[in-house]
């Protein structure tokens, strides 16, 4: 049974929290609301304010939550709130490359998004890179002189470059092209336009400024064929029109064969850097690149003297409009050129070092695609009034959420969340709310779509009526109800019409209004009237309990001694000679002065006779500084360098007593020698040069209690070095050495002796020979038997 009591008295506590801080936080939204005067300005104040437009409704405050706006008998079909919505219209799952669909990159596709002003909705979004996802990759080569050895390396590397593609996904195509210049003086030389080689004593074809050799195919013996027929050309200098073939590369989609879903890439093969937009002027054109295509049946670019060459802006904006990334493969000689080029639109261009000869192309052109599918990055078409901020961990590159809309070094497979804030700051001037904004990948077609309306500044249905009693009640009879505000017979103002206008006094409300918010600067107030804590009241703030100030501003001072403070704003501010939180310390100072006679060595003030150091000053005056010297050390160190003096017979000061005197009073400074200091105290440092002409250190600590000055001095005394001694010392140790030097090496020579001797007599024990074995006697020796056989077969000497 006590158990069950317990339970219940835990449950009735648990209860009466929740519906306290639930009351808490209902009050708070309630109190930003209730002092709102017009729809807009209430559902500006809280995302959970709203409006009551009902004529009947008799509380003074029509801005409130809804919940106590009904509570208050406020028709819920009067009731205007803001309405955000969040809804996903089409949220296909991320999906990988298939012949018979096409891969899904991004999710979701389409959201529907209502928007209030002010309030921030955040909509997630997903990136994953898909797998054999379809690529066009176009070559554009430079085939200008210097680049014959390239164009010969392409045509041997074309089975390789199948195979290395391959490896990259299952689903590509190539394409090929070649540039050169605009075939006119000063980029040729007029008698070298049939041979622009003639200068390298070989013969070419005719300068060229673009020809498109292959469009885009699967068939790789195409394009080895395509890079084979293709003829080298010249130009005068080393600069080309490689901007001028870009540009027809990306607009020319159809020539070209661009696929929608694939990942488009153009690799620009070049030993030079190529001419900007206003240097065809050089050769008299001036008409800027108008960003068409015109190409003809046979590839060739017709209108190379016609325009001026593209612009790098003109050629970023293209690429990002129609999603081409080009990776530019140039040699070591103009390799940093094109890098600060590729800096001013990275998310979309690559570079990498081409060798002289372009043995390494495959290489690169395998870890410029890598490089490129690495990094995704979004952008959006927001107008300025709508604010999209993106965030993200790059799939848990980050240990939180980044402020960034891009991530680097992504892999293959994983997936990338996106959290993208919206935001309707003001509402367009065009009065048009409703909006589409695309979200797209900055170098694929994959995009999410968002459907946005923004909700209207409290639109009203109702038709006007000035003779209804109860709206002209509610304004005093001096005007009528009109969508819960009142609009003000002719000769009155204000927010309930009780302000008169004539001659000397203002005419609008709204002027009212603007004179119950406070300045904020010269040129700025505040959007709060009354600062939330009052009415405005013709003019002047009629303050909630609580709040007092000429705009509500201050709180009321609650503790403040009237007979020791005054209350300004809130705080209580003592009179003359009090001090502390609760004024209720006396000023005065003593304790706080000291030996130097200031107070708190004016790096800090006095309160309640204890000084308050202003930053970073420390220590029971002020005086310690943690980035300079003690003020007290440097006090102190004129009478402590005397009394050193005075001990080690050097003399005595003329003036100790006033140099070891306090600036406020003539009491000598007490003093005492010792052996040893306590470390924990704060050191001071005297240098000075004793009677022996020495530069000598000596330390001391001080102490002040009662406005007595307590100095502990380090006894010791710096003595000139003994030098007969010391060379003494010298001579025995470097003896010594030497001795110890010699006795080592003695002690060495023996102990090889001895090792080598021992192994002597462990070789002879264990010799068998007597002789060398490898000697041979030269001499030819036989021993006549003693005794020979008579028998002729066995003695040929027998007769």
């Amino acid at each position: 049974m006590t158990s069950l009591v317990v339970k219940v008295i835990l449950w009735f506590i648990f209860l009466s929290l929740i519906w306290g801080t639930s009351y808490s936080e209902a009050a708070s939204i309630d109190e930003q609301c209730m002092h709102a005067d017009s729809c807009e300005r209430c559902l500006s104040a809280h995302l959970e304010c709203a409006w009551c437009t009902d004529k009947e409704y008799q509380v003074g405050y029509r801005c409130l939550s809804r919940s106590q706006l009904v509570k208050y008998n406020c028709n819920e079909s009067d009731i205007y709130e803001n309405q955000p919505v969040l809804d996903v219209l089409q949220s296909k799952p991320l999906k990988d490359y298939e012949t018979s669909d096409q891969a899904v990159q991004v999710t979701p596709q389409r959201a529907k998004l209502k928007l209030v002003k002010g309030n921030t909705q955040q909509i997630k979004l997903s990136y994953r890179t898909a797998r054999n996802n379809p690529l066009d990759l176009y070559v554009l080569m430079d085939l200008t002189w210097t680049m014959r050895d390239d164009k010969e390396t392409l045509e041997e590397l074309g089975a390789q470059l199948s195979q290395t593609l391959k490896n990259l996904t299952a689903n590509y195509r190539l394409g090929f092209g070649s540039f050169a210049d605009k075939p006119i003086f000063p980029m040729i030389l007029p008698q070298h336009k049939e041979n622009p080689c003639a200068a390298e004593r070989s013969i070419c074809e005719p300068t060229y400024g673009y020809r498109h050799q292959l469009s885009l195919t699967d068939v790789i013996p195409n394009f080895t064929s395509a890079v084979k027929n293709s003829k080298i050309t010249g130009n005068l200098d080393n600069l080309e029109g490689g901007l001028d073939a870009l540009m027809q590369v990306i607009v020319c989609t159809n020539e070209i064969g661009w696929k929608q879903q694939a990942r488009k890439v153009v690799i620009l093969v070049t030993d030079g850097f190529m001419h900007l937009a206003g240097e065809g002027l050089l050769a008299g054109i001036t008409q800027p690149n108008d960003k068409q295509c015109h190409l003809n049946a046979d590839g060739e670019y017709t209108a190379s003297l016609d325009f001026d060459y593209p612009s790098l802006e003109e050629i970023y904006r293209e690429l990002l409009r129609r999603k081409i990334n080009v990776i530019f493969a140039v040699t070591k000689e103009v390799e940093h050129s094109y890098r600060e080029l590729s800096a001013l639109m990275n998310e979309i261009t690559y570079v990498d070092r081409l060798r002289a000869d372009s043995s390494n192309i495959l290489e690169l052109i395998k870890k410029s695609y890598e490089s490129l599918i690495k990094r995704t990055q979004f952008a959006d078409n927001s107008p300025d009034f709508i604010e999209m901020v993106y965030y993200t961990d790059c799939g848990g590159q980050f240990p939180s959420l980044q402020k960034r809309n891009f991530c680097n070094n992504v892999s293959l497979g994983k997936q990338i969340d996106f959290y993208v804030d919206v935001t309707l700051k003001k509402y367009p001037d065009n009065k048009n709310y409703n909006y589409q904004i695309r979200v797209e990948e900055t170098s694929l077609s994959e995009y999410m779509d968002l459907d946005v309306e923004l909700q209207r500044p409290c639109p009203c249905q109702e038709i006007p009526d000035p003779t209804n009693e109860d709206g002209r009640f509610q304004c005093q009879n001096q005007g009528y109800l009109y969508c819960g505000m009142c609009q003000c017979d002719k000769g009155w103002t204000g927010t309930f019409c009780t302000c008169p206008t004539d001659a000397t006094n203002v005419t609008s409300n709204e002027f009212l209004l603007q004179k119950c918010r406070q300045p904020l600067s010269d040129t700025t107030t505040s959007q709060l009237v009354c600062s939330n804590h009052g009415d405005c009241d013709c003019g002047s703030c009629l303050c909630d309990t609580g709040y007092t100030g000429p705009f509500c501003e201050c709180r009321e001072c609650l503790d403040c001694d009237e007979k020791l403070a005054d209350c300004f704003c809130g705080q209580c501010v003592c009179k003359y000679g009090w001090s502390e939180n609760g004024c209720n310390c006396e000023g005065k100072t003593d304790a706080c002065v000291g030996p130097t006679a200031e107070i708190c060595s004016q790096r800090g003030y006095c309160e309640c006779e204890e000084c308050q150091c202003d930053e970073p000053y420390l220590g029971k005056f002020c005086e310690v500084d943690p980035e300079k010297d003690n003020k007290l050390c440097l006090f102190y160190e004129p009478c402590v360098t005397c009394l050193i003096q005075q001990k080690q017979g050097m003399g005595t000061c003329d003036n100790l007593t006033e140099i070891c005197s306090s600036s406020d009073r003539q009491d000598m400074h007490r003093h005492r020698f010792v052996s040893d200091l306590d470390l924990d105290q704060d050191l001071c440092l005297v240098r000075m040069v004793n009677k022996h002409g020495i530069q000598c250190d000596s330390f001391f600590a001080y102490q002040v209690i009662d406005h007595t000055n307590f100095l502990i001095i380090k006894d010791g005394e710096c003595d000139p070095p003994d030098y007969v001694a010391l060379v003494g010392y010298i001579s025995a140790f470097t003896l010594l050495i030497g001795l110890a030097s010699m006795f080592l090496i003695f002690w060495c020579i023996r102990a090889k002796d001895a090792r080598e001797y021992a192994r002597f007599e462990e070789d002879q024990k264990s010799r068998l020979l007597q002789e060398n074995p490898i000697y041979r006697d030269p001499v030819g020796r036989y021993e006549v038997p003693k005794a020979l056989s008579v028998k002729y077969d066995e003695n040929p000497f027998a007769s």
